[in-house]
């Protein structure tokens, strides 16, 4: 019967066919033998890999002996490799059973890409799923969660006993007089995991003792009703959100008028490493409206990004070293000066003479007279309290008002720099040049600005310059 049940589930799934090899983990325990006695008996390609983690001494290494003997009755390859699971847990600060979980998954997709294997097998079945449900319900992992582990995985990883329980295994295991090892471990209640085995499941099944007949059907459920949830999350998400070069910004007032805010606020971001705590934190300063109720600015970070509150709208964004370097130009710079996020320099000097007349149509670039741009130059990030006369005007200006003007972002203005000579302002990269350096009809020596693979776009609308034609 579990022979006819493994071949239709395989088939069911289209898990693997004959004409592939599959690589079989196998650590010689009941479950893995069986898989391995199944897929021999049902005619597959395969090979085995056993991991020796050395976490039970002589017990890990007759392990080792057994599953490398059956390969050897069966005369397929062997695969092979050991760990010092338990330094290495001290070294990454990691449990034992995350970092044990890390090391044989990925030794296992080594050997995968480099002997060609269609997919990686393991033996979890129907109690192991069951048991990773409870435990992700415990951990409140959410709808994805609470199916389980998956029958197959983008990775390449299949489950082919998932259909199968615990005593179905080890009847067939007794019914074939299979060998296999006992891990002492299991035995014990010093993991959550077996807690629940020896525990929890007991107490349910006490409760419908056909739980395990009808967990297929509840999982398919949870899984229905995530992909109807991830089809809201997906449509809400191109609803609140404008993407630009860095990132990403969320409409609060948009998204205040959907059911469950927080909730989508959640999903969206956690991949970033945000945590509910901080979300919970960021959208206390919004009120029902979307509209900001805190100081704007307001900033939450993880290792990767940053989330700033800023014109009732949510910035993500990755984070960077905020630019603190100071760059003094004496003499016609022979590289790219390099400007961090905001990106690479290029000053080229030019005679009027070889001049095309075409004036530069970009943000990006500026034109100025050199003789009113002596060296040496500052370039360098732009602080408060930076003034500066814009090309075409009378007054002077912040440049914190124009950074406001433009509607930058919060979290991009810190990337924005300046160019000084002569104690002034000349440019504000990437936004708007300064009237002092203007070209004029005198203006014989030009110097051409190009700022080259910028991350951040600062503005749409370019400068006017003024264009006194030489006659």
């Amino acid at each position: 019967m579990l022979e006819q049940g493994f071949l239709a589930f395989i088939n069911e799934h289209q898990l693997v066919s004959t004409q592939q090899s599959v690589l079989i983990a196998v650590s010689g325990g009941v479950d893995s033998m069986v898989l391995t006695h199944l897929m021999h008996r049902c005619g597959f390609t395969f090979a085995m890999a056993h991991v020796n983690f050395g976490l039970r001494g002589t017990e890990s290494d007759a392990d080792a002996l057994l599953v490398k003997n059956k390969a050897a009755a069966y005369g397929v390859p062997f695969h092979e490799i050991g760990f010092d699971t338990a330094a290495e847990a001290r070294r990454r600060g990691e449990s034992i059973q995350l970092v044990a979980r890390h090391l044989r998954y990925n030794w296992f997709q080594t050997l995968r890409q480099e002997h060609g294997y269609a997919a990686i097998a393991t033996a979890h079945h129907l109690n192991d799923v069951l048991e990773t449900m409870l435990l992700n319900l415990t951990r409140g992992t959410g709808l994805a969660g609470l199916h389980g582990i998956p029958v197959k995985t983008d990775q390449g990883v299949i489950r082919p006993l998932w259909f199968a329980t615990r005593a179905d295994i080890e009847a067939y295991a007794q019914e074939q007089q299979l060998t296999w090892r006992d891990d002492a471990s299991n035995a014990s209640d010093t993991y959550s995991r077996n807690r629940i085995r020896h525990q929890v499941v007991p107490a349910l099944e006490h409760i419908n003792p056909g739980l395990l007949q009808t967990l297929p059907r509840t999982i398919s459920q949870i899984q229905a009703a995530e992909k109807i949830l991830n089809a809201e999350l997906d449509w809400s998400f191109a609803a609140c959100t404008e993407a630009d070069n860095l990132g990403y910004s969320i409409d609060c007032q948009q998204l205040a008028q959907l059911p469950e805010p927080l909730y989508r606020l959640n999903q969206w971001l956690r991949p970033y490493g945000f945590t509910p705590d901080m979300l919970a934190q960021c959208w206390r300063g919004v009120d029902q409206r979307g509209a900001a109720t805190v100081k704007t600015g307001q900033v939450f970070r993880t290792d990767s990004h940053q989330l700033t509150h800023h014109q009732d709208r949510l910035w993500l964004r990755p984070r960077h070293p905020t630019p603190h370097t100071l760059i003094c130009v004496n003499d016609w710079p022979a590289e790219p000066l390099d400007l961090g996020q905001a990106g690479q320099l290029t000053v080229t000097p030019l005679h009027r003479d070889n001049w095309s007349g075409t004036w530069p149509d970009s943000p990006n670039e500026a034109l100025f007279d050199a003789a009113m741009l002596p060296f040496p130059w500052l370039i360098r990030p732009w602080k408060q309290g930076d003034r500066f006369r814009p090309l075409g005007m009378t007054g002077s200006k912040l440049v914190s008002d124009l950074l406001q003007e433009r509607h930058m972002p919060l979290p991009d203005r810190e990337h924005v720099w300046v160019l000084e000579s002569a104690g002034m302002i000349c440019w504000v990269l990437g936004l708007r040049m300064a009237h002092v350096a203007r070209l004029t009809s005198e203006s014989r020596h030009l110097i051409n600005c190009r700022l080259q693979n910028q991350n951040f776009q600062f503005g749409t609308h370019f400068d006017t310059f003024i264009r006194e034609t030489h006659s």
